[in-house]
């Protein structure tokens, strides 16, 4: 992984405050708190209902916290998790009932969605042993054992759907990002074989046709020295016919010249524009080409990296590419929007790219921007 953020594969239970999933939790919290509190001794001031009433308020505002689309600390996620457990524990412990100890099916969804499995196992574990100790205060060993098998029940199932819905999603991703990657690539080749035709063209124009039309300009001239055909109307039109002939070829060449290299823009609107979610900013010149296949392909690659990379681990909603030609090399910039960088390291994907560029005499460099998010440049010759 590059950098240090986490990988950003977002849980269902990250969305819009009103996503489905949402809905239900809030739905389930609702049912939870008309269930669990006596209203009456809650308006006589009973402490444990007031206590257990705040610890369910809590429960709600940490669950709120968490799945924010805002949030980019991993970390402080994972707490608000936490907090959200302890704080059904407590609600269960003051209220004396089994009602509030159902919240742990959505903390149980939201821990595999942001710890590795086994670590969301243990913190599940421990949130049913310390469920099971609560229970123990009022009923009997064999009692509570069966009333928290049920719980874990609910719990694994809930924990094992979001682990399929986020490999679903991550499947998806990698899906929508392999398909960009293959038609940019498609549209490289396909540029490719259009330039080396186009070359191929004004070579045969300008050695064959040419050559051709020079040599009948020199034999026309020398016709019309001789005093006989010098006057005759014939001449003068194929001379100038001659001239105007080697002109137009002479243009069709120049504008096929124009177009030489590859159209590195083009493939890389066609990357983008493959991938849905995300704004993209391109400030690069529609006319500007790349000397060969191979140090496009690179540049494209540098592009697909920088864009993965935000989208993986910046939480990026818009990115933007800025490609020039700077002297007689080309520089292309990858910036986002993302999390800021704690720490500007590479991962395998970048040495990769940086070991590309080297081999063909250019370099790559990341950092950290102000305010964050991140730019990835690449300098490439371009002969």
């Amino acid at each position: 992984m590059d950098g240090t953020r986490q990988p950003n594969i977002d849980s269902p239970w990250h969305g819009t405050r009103l996503s489905p999933l949402n809905l239900a939790a809030y739905i389930t919290w609702l049912a939870v708190l008309l269930q669990s509190l006596r209203w009456n001794k809650l308006s006589e001031g009973d402490a444990s209902q007031w206590a257990g009433f705040c610890a369910l308020c809590v429960v709600l505002i940490a669950y709120l916290l968490a799945n924010a689309r805002t949030a980019e600390n991993r970390n402080l996620e994972r707490a608000l998790v936490l907090l959200q457990a302890a704080a059904v524990l407590v609600a269960t412990w003051y209220l004396r009932n089994g009602g509030p100890a159902i919240l742990l099916i959505i903390v149980a969804g939201q821990a595999v969605g942001m710890w590795p499995r086994w670590q969301a196992l243990l913190i599940m574990a421990a949130c049913n042993f310390a469920l099971v100790l609560i229970w123990l205060q009022a009923i009997s060993w064999s009692s509570a054992l069966l009333a928290v098998l049920p719980m874990v029940g609910f719990q694994t199932f809930a924990a094992l759907t979001v682990h399929y819905a986020m490999n679903a999603e991550r499947a998806r991703e990698q899906l929508a990002h392999t398909h960009a990657e293959l038609l940019a690539t498609q549209r490289l080749l396909e540029d490719s074989a259009r330039s080396g035709e186009r070359l191929r063209l004004s070579r045969e124009l300008h050695d064959v046709a040419g050559h051709k039309l020079a040599a009948l300009k020199l034999n026309l001239r020398l016709l019309q020295r001789d005093p006989n055909l010098a006057t005759r109307e014939e001449v003068k039109v194929a001379a100038t016919l001659a001239d105007e002939l080697l002109a137009d070829i002479r243009s069709v060449v120049s504008e096929l010249r124009r177009y030489d290299g590859i159209d590195l823009p083009a493939a890389i609107r066609t990357l983008t524009e493959q991938i849905p979610g995300t704004r993209f900013k391109l400030d690069i010149d529609p006319n500007f080409r790349v000397a060969d296949v191979a140090s496009a392909e690179i540049l494209l690659r540098c592009a697909q990296e920088g864009i993965t990379n935000a989208l993986r681990h910046g939480r990026s909603t818009q990115i933007d590419l800025h490609c020039q030609q700077n002297g007689d090399r080309i520089e292309l910039a990858v910036r986002n929007d993302g999390a800021a960088l704690t720490k500007l390291c590479f991962g395998n994907g970048l040495n990769g790219m940086r070991e590309r560029l080297a081999a063909v005499g250019g370099e790559l460099s990341l950092r950290a921007l102000t305010g964050g998010g991140a730019e990835l440049k690449a300098v490439l010759p371009n002969a």
